[in-house]
């Protein structure tokens, strides 16, 4: 079962969760090579929030083959894109 990431908003305190594959793809798909926040948006009040990445870094080693298969996936399919 994936565990999501639990996340408080530092404005209007709201509770959301992330998934930590589409965190992990994000985190991948960054210029930083070692990235040391991921930004997370609240969406009730749209504040992004700093999420550490040494906090979510047991959630995403646990989905590490996941994010792997995801990001092949989408780069497949943007290779699909470009050549038709």
């Amino acid at each position: 079962m994936l565990s999501l990431i639990h996340v408080t908003c530092f404005r209007c305190r709201r509770r959301f969760e992330i998934d930590p594959v589409w965190a992990g793809v994000e985190l991948r798909k960054l210029k930083t090579r070692n990235p040391k926040h991921y930004q997370a948006h609240c969406p009730g009040c749209h504040a992004v929030n700093k999420v550490s990445v040494s906090e979510m870094r047991q959630d995403l080693d646990a989905v590490h083959d996941q994010i792997e298969a995801a990001l092949a996936s989408q780069q497949t399919a943007e290779s699909a894109e470009g050549g038709g």
